[in-house]
């Protein structure tokens, strides 16, 4: 879990405890991986998600995204609900300043250029961006879903809590050098260590 403690100025800082207790804790609680059935519910009960086809992400294809393992992609849930997307956010609104007014006209007049059979893909990319969608896109290994990927600035919250109930996957000899893999049990890997930190942050050991 997490522990307190004081600087001199008596100010509280939150701070992971030992890794090595962390697996410890992991150790013993025994979490179970997740079955598609399992994350869809989670995803549609707690977030108001609803599944999109996959094709609308990426028309082009997940050939150059080292964060996806193409041949494992099960399916693709977006989240627009405001009251929802407004929690992510931890209660604060997208901010507005010149720069962001610039970027959401730049996202918008992009729309319309370029290839119309791809304008849902630029229609996703720009809510993304803008704060206004949330996406996430699940990997499937066997029975159970091994990895994810999150799309948008408001998705941090999300993404942190995925990492705790789903966790990175063990890479393949096919996978990509750089993507986002752990070795399980190993408190020399800092993926695996963040893993640990992200269980604890959301109360699962």
């Amino acid at each position: 879990m997490l522990m307190e403690e004081k600087d001199g100025t008596d100010q509280v800082i939150v701070t992971p405890t030992d890794p090595r207790e962390l697996l410890k804790s992991w150790e013993a609680a025994k979490l179970p991986s997740v079955t598609p059935i399992q994350v869809r519910a989670l995803l549609e009960d707690n977030y108001k998600a609803y599944g999109i086809p996959v094709r609308l992400m990426e028309p082009d294809g997940f050939e150059f995204d080292e964060e996806v393992r193409e041949d494992l992609i099960d399916a693709l849930f977006t989240i627009t609900n405001p009251a929802v997307l407004l929690e992510l956010r931890n209660g604060r609104p997208v901010a507005v300043d010149e720069d962001s007014v610039e970027d959401a006209e730049f996202y918008w007049q992009e729309l319309f250029e370029g290839d119309m059979l791809e304008l849902p893909y630029r229609v996703l990319s720009a809510q993304h961006a803008l704060g206004q969608r949330v996406s996430v896109l699940l990997e499937r290994e066997g029975r159970f879903i091994t990895g994810f990927k999150v799309y948008g600035v408001a998705g941090d919250k999300l993404n942190r809590y995925l990492t705790a109930v789903i966790g990175f996957p063990s890479r393949r000899e096919q996978d990509p050098e750089d993507g986002p893999f752990m070795r399980a049990g190993d408190l020399t890997d800092p993926v695996f260590v963040d893993y640990l930190e992200a269980t604890a942050e959301c109360g699962l050991i």
